[in-house]
């Protein structure tokens, strides 16, 4: 009996160590996130690395209970010495390459804003785009290799300085045997019942927020609990708030314009780019930004002041502004398994009203599926890295430099038949911030390479504006510049649950002098599709779960999602919510940091807001699930 108990023992002393190891992650996820989690106490930092081993056992136990089971068994064979090295690299496989998941989501958080999911795996193998640029990313960051490859052989050191000897053999009479058997019981169903949690509900994501501030859930969990939490997870489940008459006397997505007057055949161009977020805007800080070439172009234009981005990755933002669709789950609508439901975008209908449709990209065709969604939201003609024409340019990892391929993109605008409806999606100031040589110098007035790259960036758009105000279709097009996502945040006073959706939105036509000035009113991504149709007079049914913002009938809203919580802007105010009940209530504009929760002290306002956003959530789960996302009077 001895003897088990040692190897019992062991298992333990294993497991502690991987504990540590975790424990030691943490540490460096947030260092690197300083800047997210920097303003925390001593004392706070202390609770959410001491709960946070909570959430790492439960991990770590789910992942190595067929290795707990096979070296615990009580049976001579598992002294076996192939036994024990095939044991033995199960433990190491699985724990270390867990244990780099943690690291490498320490840089991939500074995007996303959250604890990686189970959709990361479908996003990385959309295409192949993540094996292309991994040569490069271990070359960017290095130290997190350098520093997960410390920990993996300071690991190993340790578990093989385990001060419990094995035996060689156990030798049980019929007693011991029993005694053993429950012993192994005993421990197995302890491990896993401690790694469950002892509630009628298993340990979950949300349970984070039970010991810390929702700013801190990222901080407290680790990146295998939220990958497993939603490995088998549907990426959305209908819910029912309302009835369905009073579902749709409190919000309906289901629009159309009467009354609109003659219909303007002007061309439409939506330029979206990369990671332009608000905090980078000099129109938009007082002067003080990184991009002179879109603030002249802005200034000619409407630009919103409090303008949000639906989601935070690039997958997510074309469906927002082609169609219409809110990110309101982990997965995004392009990767997730409702991405072959019906379907009628703005392209969709442009194209009924005789509009030339196409989309373009510099990236590698099968880039984070736009292509395909290109063709389901009803664009005729895609053009990426294989149709582009011209000087060469590839950026050695990702696709065509900005500069070179919206030159591109004006010359074939040109040979369009108007009126035409074109979307381009820049690229350059993606990760990893490629510069072209030439322009080694010219943006010293940015400190760090993503900077430098939207420096460049800008500089390309401006470009762009010169040679197509040249052309004859210019002074009868409505352009719309607006950025898929915001980039690292770079000042603290926008690293909040609103500053990380803060991004510009411009409408500009060189036509009409109506779209001038800076507005304060709320604006978002999916309102882009029913404005365009206002704009243009244009009065068939559609869906979109957004508003013209030429309208002013109804109130300015905007939604998004992260990490299990949606996010409701209406007015001044946000909501916070988690699915079930209101979490927050602040006032983002005169609480910029959000210090103040006003959810007591305006519990009326909280109540409406969440009721719109309850039939909100409800249309969309219910759309989606049933393959409903369509005006049924615009078939």
């Amino acid at each position: 009996m001895g003897a088990y108990v040692r190897q019992i023992a062991n298992l333990l002393y294993k497991l502690f160590i991987i504990i540590v190891l975790y424990s030691l992650s943490r540490l460096f996820f947030y260092v690197i996130n300083h800047n997210t989690f920097g303003d925390n106490s001593f004392g706070e930092l202390f609770k959410v690395f001491f709960y946070g081993v909570r959430f790492d056992f439960t991990s770590i136990i789910y992942c190595n209970l067929l290795f707990i089971v096979l070296y615990l068994l009580p049976f001579n064979f598992v002294h076996n010495i192939n036994y024990k090295k095939v044991v033995t690299i199960l433990f190491y496989v699985v724990n270390f390459f867990l244990l780099l998941l943690n690291f490498t989501d320490s840089e991939y958080f500074k995007f996303t804003a959250k604890r990686s999911t189970a959709d990361l795996f479908r996003y990385i193998f959309m295409s192949n785009d993540t094996l292309i640029l991994l040569p490069q990313f271990i070359k960017d960051f290095w130290f997190i290799a350098l520093t997960w490859l410390a920990c993996v052989l300071g690991g190993i050191l340790a578990i093989r300085r385990s001060p419990f000897r094995e035996t060689g053999r156990y030798d049980f009479d019929l007693k011991a045997w029993a005694k053993v058997i429950v012993a192994f019981i005993f421990v197995v169903g302890l491990l896993f019942a401690g790694a469950r949690g002892l509630g009628l509900k298993p340990v979950r994501i949300i349970s984070a927020a039970r010991y810390t501030s929702t700013a801190n859930v990222p901080l407290i969990l680790n990146t295998p609990f939220t990958i497993l939490q939603t490995l088998n997870e549907e990426e959305i489940k209908p819910v029912v708030y309302f009835d369905e008459k009073k579902l749709s006397s409190i919000y309906t997505p289901e629009q159309q314009f009467h009354g609109l007057g003659v219909k303007k055949r002007t061309n439409v161009v939506i330029i979206i780019l990369e990671s332009f977020s608000k905090e980078l805007i000099g129109l938009l800080n007082d002067g003080k930004g990184y991009t002179p070439c879109f603030d002249s172009i802005a200034r000619q234009g409407l630009i919103y002041e409090n303008a949000f981005a639906n989601g935070k990755r690039s997958i997510e933002a074309v469906p927002a502004i082609l169609a219409g669709l809110p990110a309101f789950m982990d997965d995004s609508y392009i990767s997730s398994r409702f991405s072959g439901n019906r379907l009628i975008a703005l392209p969709t209908i442009l194209d009924k009203e005789g509009y030339h449709t196409s989309f373009f990209h510099g990236g590698r065709n099968g880039t984070m599926g736009f292509d395909e969604f290109a063709h389901i939201a009803g664009i005729k003609q895609y053009y990426g890295l294989n149709e582009y024409k011209g000087e060469g340019a590839f950026d050695g990892n990702w696709g065509i430099s900005d500069e070179e391929f919206l030159q591109f993109y004006a010359k074939t605008l040109n040979t369009f038949p108007q009126p035409f409806f074109s979307t381009v999606f820049t690229l350059s100031s993606h990760n990893p911030y490629y510069v072209p040589a030439k322009y080694a110098h010219s943006f010293n007035d940015a400190p760090n390479n993503l900077l430098k790259a939207l420096r460049y960036a800008d500089y390309s758009l401006g470009k762009f504006f010169q040679t197509i105000s040249k052309m004859p279709w210019y002074k009868n097009t409505l352009f719309v510049m607006v950025a898929d996502h915001t980039g690292e945040v770079q000042n603290k006073a926008y690293n909040t649950s609103s500053g990380l959706f803060q991004i510009p939105i411009v409408f500009y036509h060189p036509g009409d002098n109506t779209l001038h000035g800076v507005s304060k009113r709320i604006n978002q991504q999916t309102d882009i599709m029913p404005s365009i149709l206002d704009y243009l007079g244009i009065n068939r049914p559609f869906l979109a779960f957004g508003k013209s913002i030429f309208s002013t009938e109804k109130p300015d809203y905007a939604v998004n999602f992260l990490g299990g919580i949606y996010h409701y802007f209406q007015g001044s105010y946000m909501l916070l919510f988690d699915g079930d009940k209101s979490t927050g209530l602040y006032d983002f504009i005169n609480d910029k940091p959000l210090k103040n929760n006003l959810l007591k002290d305006s519990a009326q306002l909280a109540s409406g807001m969440e009721e719109k956003l309850k039939a909100m959530i409800q249309q969309y789960n219910s759309r989606l699930f049933n393959n409903t996302m369509i005006n049924p009077a615009g078939l």
